[in-house]
């Protein structure tokens, strides 16, 4: 899958943990554990993901050739234009959001660094994913791919959408437990 699906999925889960945690005991719902529950759920979301049928169209998109790194401009920008909207969905949640979004992105930083700067094979994780380019077409047509990709990343913005109507005016669990936990932290 390309970046934005990665950057809309691992923000709705994200964001979906962060709800889910205000119904948990104080203990439960710590910062540390949200965060690192966000991020788990972003890594294991793109490795799922890219298990799927998918095209990566982005890199194709003429516009930014004469430019060095064109294909990963490309994929910053369109990943840029999902971000935005996720993160006004988040509202408070965030800082969550951004972890959950950077493990989204994690196996791809893996990737690049290791095909395109040669990271040796000790320091990959996922090797499996990493250690080449890859889509995986499953013989299916590209633009029911490309239009079945762009209904995903909608409907992960949705989600999120729905998960920001649901929260009342007041501040949700997790962010009261995180104002008692850590002053320096505020989401207000």
């Amino acid at each position: 899958m390309n970046t934005p699906t990665h950057i809309a999925c691992g923000a709705c889960l994200a964001l979906a943990l962060v709800r889910a945690s205000s119904k948990l005991g104080r203990k439960q719902r710590t910062v540390a554990v949200i965060a690192v529950g966000a991020l788990a759920l972003g890594i294991v979301s793109h490795l799922l993901l890219d298990l799927l049928p998918h095209y990566a169209w982005i890199v194709y998109l003429d516009g930014f050739n004469p430019l060095p790194f064109h294909w990963l401009i490309r994929e910053a920008v369109f990943g840029l234009a999902v971000a935005v909207p996720a993160f006004w969905f988040a509202g408070k949640a965030w800082p969550f959001v951004l972890v959950g979004i950077l493990g989204g992105m994690y196996p791809d930083f893996e990737k690049v660094l290791s095909v395109d700067f040669g990271l040796p094979g000790a320091f990959v994780l996922f090797d499996w994913h990493s250690t080449y380019l890859s889509h995986r077409t499953g013989g299916l047509p590209k633009p029911l791919l490309i239009a079945t990709e762009c209904l995903a990343i909608g409907g992960f913005l949705i989600g999120m959408w729905m998960l920001k109507q649901g929260r009342s005016r007041r501040m949700t669990g997790i962010a009261r437990c995180i104002d008692r936990q850590s002053p320096a932290i505020k989401l207000r």
